[in-house]
């Protein structure tokens, strides 16, 4: 079993390049999630990946901050925004925890909070979901956004696939295949979202078994 950095670092060649997956639905929430975004807004966004996002929607806000734990993943999304030229963007190799607590220290010094924070295909593979989205919380300005979306490998919606993952993901783990993966249903989604003191604004599932949230942080 390999531990969660060295999974991803190991798979970030590979994932820069695979094709997108369920590319319609992708584009979908792509474009809700451009729906909600302003050019004065700063965004963080959690588990970035090799940075495909954050291309796509830093040209619309005014700073943009990609972090992962893992730091090849970084080092290819730094090359891509060096490529694209965008002087808003910029990325640090930070775990979703260790990014909350160095965005928290930040706003504390600098009286500034970020407007929207984001994660995606991220809160069921961190070890404290509940703790982490309090923090996203509390590092949020008033009436600030929370958006998300969630694979949900346990929820009847992924039909019989979901007992097949349950009996083969331990394996898949134990011979470092597989990072540590939450099975999740979408009723956990919008309980940890709620627990958290989020209101819901749209919500839907695309693909189906993933939960897609936009939530908001009362003013």
């Amino acid at each position: 079993m390999v531990d969660s950095k060295t999974f991803w670092d190991r798979m970030a060649p590979k994932y820069a390049e695979s094709p997108m997956r369920s590319a319609e639905d992708y584009e979908h929430t792509l474009a809700i999630t451009q729906s909600h975004l302003a050019p004065e807004m700063r965004v963080l966004e959690l588990g970035c990946g090799t940075g495909t996002t954050a291309l796509r929607l830093a040209p619309l806000v005014g700073q943009y901050l990609g972090t992962d734990q893992s730091g090849e993943m970084v080092r290819i999304a730094r090359e891509k925004a060096a490529e694209a030229g965008l002087s808003n963007l910029s990325f640090l190799a930070l775990s979703a925890q260790e990014s909350t607590q160095e965005s928290s220290q930040e706003s504390s010094r600098r009286d500034a909070r970020f407007d929207v924070v984001m994660g995606f295909n991220l809160f069921h593979l961190t070890p404290d979901p509940e703790g982490l989205m309090r923090d996203i919380f509390a590092m949020l300005a008033p009436g600030g956004l929370m958006i998300s979306k969630t694979p949900c490998l346990a929820d009847p919606a992924f039909g019989w696939k979901r007992f097949l993952v349950r009996a083969v993901l331990p394996v898949l783990k134990r011979i470092g295949k597989a990072p540590e993966v939450g099975l999740w249903r979408m009723s956990d989604v919008d309980r940890l979202i709620a627990g958290a003191g989020f209101e819901t604004v749209e919500a839907g599932n695309w693909p189906a078994i993933s939960r897609y949230v936009v939530a908001r942080k009362p003013d």
